[in-house]
């Protein structure tokens, strides 16, 4: 029996995540359990500061030590544990065995160099490809992110690429050494919403065709609609729904996933519906339920119990007291 398949491509357990303020470590993510399967795309979900770019950075021990910290818990690539590993072994698992496509690709790229020597860089680091075959290659990789004319692009500086075509060479270089995993953090920040459309549409086929599995975070339902299997919805550093993307969207279970649907243009006729308040400031949530000061639905025991992320069906898992006698409104409600 082979046991491998059953086990997830990323995992990660229990994670929490610290400030360090004053010498202490202040928490501003907390039980975080996520996993995303070979071929599966899953879409991380929230406001601005609600921790998905800090538990993304945390997968891939990018965080900055004298800053924040990851304090707790285990993040595994199909089993192994990435949290202990050292870290020479860690720098050969990024880049090779997880790809990472960062928010802004005008300052993750270099100026100074070509985007092809960018490209070469990382495979000639990770690979052991001739400097002629690791250029075929980066040729080959402009082309497969939908590049036109590679072969003068090549030579092309950051600054003379448009904001979509940045993007597709973060993505050339995230998939370069072709990843088990890939992570997106946020990768169509900046971008008008046609190019937006299609980036996310680049990745998701990228994760069929590369069988990578993938996590794409944004502070937008509507853009991982199309495109992701699942989705996890985050505020104020936890987890607080998980399910397939058509459960969430039309049966949701959490009152912030209800919100942030209503949020949407074209949900509801009429004007939009916002969330009223302000998201908690991080290590200041509130006691009990941390949505509970901006719920509509909130009762006095909302303020008083921390509820548990709670499997309420089948692959649909939710952080709310009144679950089960909420009816919450979806998508074509």
């Amino acid at each position: 029996m082979n046991r491998t398949a059953d086990v997830a491509a990323l995992s990660i357990g229990g994670l929490e995540i610290s400030l360090v303020q004053g010498g202490r470590p202040v928490p501003v993510v907390t039980g975080v359990n996520l996993s995303v399967n070979k071929k599966e795309v899953l879409g991380l979900v929230g406001e601005s500061g609600s921790g998905k770019s800090l538990t993304s950075l945390a997968a891939t021990r990018l965080l900055d030590p004298r800053v924040v910290r990851t304090t707790a818990g285990s993040v595994k690539l199909f089993g192994k544990e990435l949290l202990t590993l050292p870290e020479a072994e860690m720098r050969r698992v990024r880049g090779k065995e997880i790809g990472i496509i960062f928010q802004d690709p005008m300052t993750s790229l270099d100026p100074a160099f070509t985007i092809g020597y960018q490209l070469n860089c990382g495979l000639r680091w990770h690979t052991d490809l001739t400097r002629a075959a690791a250029r075929n290659r980066v040729l080959e990789l402009l082309g497969l992110v939908g590049i036109g004319d590679p072969r003068r692009r090549v030579d092309q500086y950051p600054h003379q690429l448009s904001g979509g075509t940045r993007q597709r060479v973060m993505i050339a270089m995230a998939i370069a050494c072709e990843p088990k995993v890939l992570i997106a953090d946020e990768p169509t920040t900046a971008l008008d919403a046609t190019t937006q459309a299609q980036i996310l549409e680049l990745i998701a086929s990228l994760a069929t065709t590369m069988e990578m599995a993938t996590v794409i975070t944004t502070h937008d339902l509507g853009v991982v609609a199309d495109v992701c299997d699942r989705v996890a919805v985050m505020y104020a550093g936890q987890i607080v729904e998980c399910a397939t993307t058509d459960e969430l969207f039309y049966r949701p279970k959490h009152p912030y996933t209800e919100r942030l649907l209503q949020s949407l243009p074209g949900v509801r006729a009429g004007r939009l519906q916002g969330i009223p308040g302000q998201p908690p400031r991080s290590g200041r949530f509130p006691q009990g339920c941390r949505f509970a000061p901006r719920c509509p639905y909130a009762r006095p025991g909302c303020s008083a119990d921390d509820p548990e992320l709670t499997r309420v069906q089948t692959d649909h898992a939710a952080r709310c007291l009144r679950e089960a006698e909420l009816e919450l409104t979806g998508v074509g409600a």
